[in-house]
């Protein structure tokens, strides 16, 4: 999106109604999500994002805007009305080393999968879910591939019990795949890392951040906040559609998107701190425990230190 029209977008007429608390998050995304009809312009991701963000009356909403964008990103062939979700994690984690849920070739020239993910968010509600499942080895690589699984397919069942905490909005479980047959088709080509696993956590860290920024923003607009509070959220939002139409990837890309987070992080709590007297209802439904950047705060630093050293490699020497 251009600054302008991120600018108009943000200071577009208030809705005259949020949300229900109790709103199903799936009909609250079909609603607003999905480009007007009546646009003639291309839909953009970030377009997307700010179409929900900007509707949210909670921080988990707000941040269900960011996730979306972000999957659709990755996988641009996703249906305009869908639901999505990203399936990696397993028992150790989202490293590909110990990815084990298995896609094996049957005699027709489809698949078969097989296994368990942990931490599917969106996944219960999901009408395309991306699961990362290995096709053996290559060499002494775990061998990966996306598939793009339809959620009504039969041999997979889910537990929400872990997740249970979180929340009606920011729908989290666990899947487990007996015997799931997958069509040729919904196995995306190409290495699974490299197209999708390693991408999605700078993509999501600057998709779900901006979307929280424009929720808080709206929440400060109707609320009334001093101009000085919502000054530095419009910034940070123009910047984060600008990082939006870079790659996300290269190390400059790295940098100021990390630069970024930095001051989103910042900004946040500045404005909570400066808020002092919120009602309860707003304290819980903007202010969960969790900080804006979560905790993967230590791999950002790491991701960003690299950055700058790979850049400062290229500089020429006297």
């Amino acid at each position: 999106m251009k600054p302008v029209e991120v600018l108009d977008a943000l200071f577009a007429p208030l809705p005259d109604v949020l949300p229900d608390s109790d709103a199903d998050v799936a009909s609250f995304l079909g609603e607003h999500g999905p480009q007007p009809q009546e646009s003639a312009d291309g839909p953009t991701y970030f377009a997307r994002l700010m179409r929900v963000a900007l509707h949210a009356d909670r921080r988990s909403l707000a941040s269900v805007a960011g996730h979306q964008a972000a999957v659709r990103r990755l996988f641009p062939s996703t249906p305009d009305h869908a639901v999505v979700a990203f399936c990696v994690s397993e028992d150790k984690g989202p490293r590909p080393a110990h990815i084990h849920t298995s896609l094996t070739p049957d005699d027709t020239g489809n698949f078969t999968m097989n296994g368990t993910k942990r931490w599917g968010s969106m996944a219960p509600v999901a009408d395309v879910r991306y699961v990362a499942a290995s096709v053996g080895r290559n060499g002494d690589r775990n061998d990966l591939r996306m598939v793009a699984l339809p959620s009504e397919r039969p041999g997979i069942t889910i537990d929400l019990e872990p997740y249970e905490s979180w929340g009606p909005e920011f729908q989290i479980c666990d899947l487990h795949f007996a015997e799931v047959k997958v069509h040729a088709d919904e196995v995306l080509a190409g290495d699974a890392y490299v197209n999708a696993i390693k991408p999605f956590r700078l993509v999501e860290d600057v998709y779900n951040t901006a979307g929280s920024l424009i929720g808080l923003f709206q929440l400060g607009r109707r609320h009334g906040r001093p101009t000085q509070q919502l000054e530095p959220l419009v910034g940070l939002i123009v910047q984060a559609a600008a990082i939006a139409e870079t790659d996300m990837a290269s190390d400059a890309s790295v940098v100021l998107l990390s630069e970024f987070l930095g001051r989103a992080d910042a900004a946040w709590s500045a404005f909570w701190a400066e808020w002092t007297n919120p009602s309860a209802d707003i304290t819980h439904a903007w202010t969960p425990e969790r900080g804006l950047l979560g905790v993967a705060a230590a791999a950002r630093e790491t991701r960003r230190g690299n950055a700058w050293s790979a850049l400062n490699a290229t500089l020429v020497q006297d």
